[in-house]
């Protein structure tokens, strides 16, 4: 019986759970052996040396084929050893009989995400968490790792244009290779920046800024240039334009600037989680 987080023994008893229901998340290694098989001795050590090394992008789940034959036989087991890889519930890739240590990293290596691909998903889920300068830092490892991750650059990109900084949100996507301007996830940050220049380059748009750029507290300025965004639907630098305005003056004009952030919230209800981030600020910024 191994210690290592990353392999387990598999019994009826774990094995909805600990197999299948966790392929949903990490990649499941079935490895069929049983303690009289001569091959199993010299495959089973090298796919335990690879999911020690692998630091937990596969789970390793040996099955003594023996003890657990019911298992077994819902793979159709007939001889061992017998390697099946399980992804999303499902079997999908498989090898039987020993086999060098060259040519199970070349089957892993087809299975389980890269470093690149794991940081990702975990900036993807710092995102969804509100955790915005975690995923900050996750893609930018993850670019540092492989700087041909152009979902990276996308993603920073949008995180980019939450808080309306459009010169470092195109730098991002000219960093993009043609193949990636094609992909629909470009598509829709590249507009959002298309629509926030239109928004901000606007003659009523541009005047409101210079009146702030003068003075910092015409809140009658920020107002209607929150205005001028969530015309053109960009919901972002009008949230950040009102909690500016709250933050400067909670009570100006009976709290006009905050009343127009809860009137807006409702207009932008297709993205849960910009509403749900500046809510937590504008709450932050009350209490």
């Amino acid at each position: 019986m191994t210690s290592s987080p990353h392999i387990f023994e598999v019994t009826v008893e774990n094995f909805e759970a600990d197999v299948i229901a966790a392929s949903d998340q990490t990649p499941i290694v079935l490895d069929f052996w049983a303690p009289w098989c001569g091959p199993c001795k010299t495959l089973t050590p090298i796919l335990e040396k690879l999911a020690a090394e692998y630091g937990g992008r596969f789970r390793l789940a040996k099955v003594n084929s023996d003890e657990q034959q019911e298992i077994a036989g819902m793979f159709g087991i007939r001889s061992i050893p017998t390697v099946i890889a399980l992804k999303g519930q499902k079997p999908v890739s498989a090898f039987q009989g020993a086999q060098p240590e060259s040519a199970v990293r070349q089957f892993l290596d087809k299975i389980v995400p890269s470093e690149s691909d794991e940081r990702l998903g975990k900036a993807v889920a710092k995102l969804d968490a509100g955790d915005i300068n975690g995923a900050v830092d996750e893609l930018k490892v993850a670019l540092a790792i492989n700087p041909q991750l152009d979902a990276a650059r996308v993603m920073l990109a949008d995180v980019a244009m939450r808080d309306n900084r459009i010169d470092e949100a195109k730098a991002y996507l000219e960093a993009c290779s043609p193949m990636t301007r094609m992909e629909e996830d470009f598509q829709r940050v590249a507009t959002k920046i298309l629509a926030a220049e239109e928004a901000g380059n606007s003659p009523e748009a541009a005047a409101l800024k210079a009146r702030i750029d003068k003075d910092a507290n015409d809140h009658d300025a920020r107002y209607h240039l929150a205005a001028v965004y969530a015309a053109q639907n960009q919901y972002e630098p009008a949230f950040q334009t009102l909690l500016e305005s709250v933050q400067l003056d909670r009570a100006w004009n009976e709290q006009a600037a905050k009343k127009r952030m809860v009137e807006y919230f409702s207009l932008a209800n297709e993205q849960p989680e910009l509403v749900r981030r500046y809510r937590q600020a504008l709450a932050a910024t009350l209490n």
